[in-house]
C-alpha cells in the first residue's frame, strides 16, 4: 500500500487506512439544554470516554500498523491507569503519529503548517461562527499549530497563563464520526454538506484537510455539492424542503462500481439528485450503478448505517423493522397491537426508490436523459432483499449462503433497545471480521447463530500478547469495544471511521 493511499471499492475489504478523531475536550462542554441542538441524547464522562475510545485506536493499530503496539504499550505501563495515556493524544509531542490511522486534528495540524493556509481557514472559521476581530488576533497569534487545530475543533481558547479559558465558539462534539464528513468512492472522495448547523464546521475542516493535505495533488478528484445558486431567494419553510444536506452514514461505496445512498434524517433528495448528476458526468470515478434507498426521518435511524451495515460478502446486520421478508410473515400471523402499529409505520415510510445504472457513452458531453437509466430490478422488492442481490450478483454469492443477521436477535424490545445503541453499526476491518459494541447481547447471539466468535477487544490483545492469535489469523469474528459511554453519542465503530484505503475484496466468478 502506498503510504497516501486513497481507495475504497467496497465496505469488507481488509482495511488499510482510515481517519478517525479521538474525544476532544468539547464533548465535555455539552449541557442538556444544548442536547438537541448539538444532536446529543446524553452527557458523557468524558475521561471514561476516552478510555473506551483507546481500546478502538489500539484494535485498529493492531490490524493496520501492528509497528505502533510496542511503543504505545510502553505508555500504558508507565502511566496512571487514571488518565490518558500521553501517545493517545493527538497533540501532544509522544502522540504514536500513524500514517495509517490518522487523527482529525494531528492532520489539520499539518495544514496549519502553511502560513497562506492559517490565515485562509482561521478566517473562515471566524466568519462563520460570527467572532470579534479580537478573538480572531487570539487565534492568529496561536504559533504552534497543533495548539490551534485543537482550539479550531473543540472551541477552547486558552488565555496565556494556561489557567483561564473560554470558549471561542461552539464546540463539535459531534467529529467522532469522522463517517459523516467525507466518503471515499474508488479513488474520488465525496464531501460531505452537513445537515445541521451544529456540524458545518466540520464540513468546512474537512475541506480543507481534504484540499491541502489528503488531495493536495489530486484536487480534482474532490466531489463537493452545494445549495443551488437561486437557494437564497426561497424563503424559510422552502429551504427546509430543497435543502442540500448530505452525510457519509447515508453512502456505502458497497461494491466495485456500485454505490448506495440514503435519503434520511439528514441527506435529502435534492443533495441525492445533485450526487448523481455529479458522479455520472464524472466517469473517471467509476460507478455504474446507485442504489438509492429512502428510510423514515427518525432519529433513532438517522442514517442508513444505522439500519444496516455489511460484515462479510454473505452476511449483513439488519435492523428486522425494515425487512420485507419479516413483515409479511408476521401480517400473516397474529401479532401484538403494539408491532401492528410499528410494523405499519415503518412500512408506510420506508422505500426503495430506484436504482440506476449508467450507459457508457461516447459522447463527449453529459446529457442526463442518455447517459443513465432507472431501472428497477424485478428481484429487489425492499432493504433485505437489496441486501441479498448485492450479495448475489456484486459478491456472486449463491442465494442459499446469504445470511441475514437481526438487530437484537429480531426479539421485541431488544431489537429496538439494541438498533439504537448500534447494533447495526459495525465498522469491517477484513471480510467477516467487524467492531461492534459489548452492549448488544441478543444481537451476540445472532452472530453465534450463524458461525461467528464473540470477543473484546481487551481479550483479544491478550491472545496477541500471547501469541496466541494474530490480525491475520483471526476470521469470522465479532470483536466488540467498550461502549458505556461511547454508545451514549449516538454512534457506533462505523460511524466512528472514515475509511481511506482497503484492499479489493476478491470476488469468484
Amino acid at each position: 500500500m502506498a503510504q497516501n493511499a486513497i481507495h475504497v471499492t467496497s465496505e469488507i475489504g481488509t482495511l488499510e487506512r482510515l481517519l478517525i478523531h479521538s474525544p476532544d475536550g468539547g464533548i465535555g462542554k455539552i449541557v442538556p439544554s444544548k442536547f438537541q441542538e448539538w444532536l446529543y441524547d446524553d452527557t458523557v464522562f468524558l475521561s471514561n470516554m476516552r478510555r473506551e475510545y483507546n481500546e478502538y485506536i489500539k484494535l485498529l493499530l493492531y490490524f493496520l500498523d501492528p509497528d505502533k503496539i510496542g511503543y504505545i504499550r510502553s505508555f500504558e505501563k508507565r502511566q496512571d491507569k487514571q488518565k490518558q495515556p500521553d501517545c493517545y493524544k493527538p497533540d501532544h509531542p509522544d502522540y504514536f503519529n500513524s500514517d495509517k490511522v490518522l487523527d482529525t486534528e494531528h492532520v489539520l495540524a499539518k495544514v496549519l503548517e502553511q502560513d497562506a493556509i492559517r490565515s485562509k481557514l482561521i478566517s473562515a472559521v471566524c466568519a462563520w461562527e460570527g467572532c470579534s476581530f479580537k478573538t480572531e488576533r487570539k487565534l492568529d497569534a496561536i504559533e504552534n499549530p497543533h495548539e490551534l487545530a485543537k482550539v479550531l475543533i473543540s472551541g477552547v481558547l486558552y488565555n496565556p497563563d494556561k489557567k483561564q479559558r473560554q470558549l471561542a465558539f461552539q464546540p463539535l462534539p459531534n467529529f467522532i464520526f469522522t463517517r459523516d464528513i467525507g466518503i471515499v468512492l474508488h479513488d474520488h472522495l465525496l464531501l460531505s454538506n452537513a445537515a445541521s448547523p451544529a456540524r458545518e464546521r466540520e464540513s468546512m475542516l474537512m475541506k480543507f484537510i481534504s484540499f491541502y493535505h489528503l488531495f493536495e495533488k489530486k484536487q480534482e478528484k474532490i466531489i463537493e455539492i452545494s445549495e443551488s445558486s437561486s437557494f437564497f431567494l426561497l424563503n424559510e419553510e422552502e429551504r427546509r424542503d430543497f435543502k442540500t444536506s448530505v452525510e457519509g452514514g447515508d453512502v456505502m461505496m458497497i461494491a466495485p462500481g456500485h454505490m448506495l445512498i440514503g435519503i434520511s434524517e439528514r441527506t435529502t433528495a435534492s443533495a441525492v439528485n445533485e450526487i448523481i448528476h455529479s458522479i455520472f458526468k464524472t466517469p473517471a470515478v467509476g460507478i455504474e450503478k446507485i442504489t438509492v434507498i429512502k428510510i423514515p426521518k427518525h432519529r433513532a435511524q438517522m442514517h442508513i448505517d444505522t439500519v444496516f451495515t455489511q460484515v462479510r460478502k454473505d452476511t449483513w446486520v439488519l435492523f428486522g423493522k425494515f425487512s420485507e421478508m419479516l413483515n409479511q410473515y408476521k401480517n400473516s400471523t397474529r401479532y401484538s397491537y403494539y408491532h401492528d402499529l410499528d410494523d405499519s409505520e415503518a412500512k408506510q415510510t420506508f422505500e426503495l426508490v430506484e436504482i440506476r445504472r449508467y450507459k457508457k457513452s461516447t459522447e463527449e458531453t453529459y446529457d442526463a436523459g442518455k447517459n443513465y437509466e432507472i431501472n428497477i430490478s424485478h428481484k429487489v422488492t425492499g432493504l433485505e432483499s437489496l441486501l441479498r442481490n448485492i450479495s448475489i450478483e456484486d459478491f456472486n454469492i449463491p442465494e442459499s449462503d446469504v445470511r441475514i443477521i437481526y438487530s437484537g436477535n429480531n426479539i421485541f424490545p431488544y431489537d429496538e433497545r439494541e438498533q439504537w445503541t448500534d447494533s447495526c453499526n459495525l465498522l469491517a476491518l477484513k471480510d467477516g471480521v467487524v467492531v461492534g459494541y459489548d452492549r448488544n447481547k441478543e444481537t451476540e447471539k445472532g452472530f453465534i447463530q450463524n458461525g461467528y466468535d464473540i470477543i473484546t477487544a481487551s481479550e483479544l490483545f491478550d491472545r496477541f500478547e500471547k501469541k496466541e492469535a494474530s490480525p491475520e489469523t483471526i476470521n469470522n469474528t465479532l470483536i466488540l469495544l467498550p461502549s458505556a459511554e461511547l454508545s451514549r453519542a449516538r454512534g457506533g465503530a462505523h460511524c466512528m471511521s472514515m475509511p481511506l484505503s482497503r484492499k479489493d475484496v476478491r470476488v469468484e466468478r
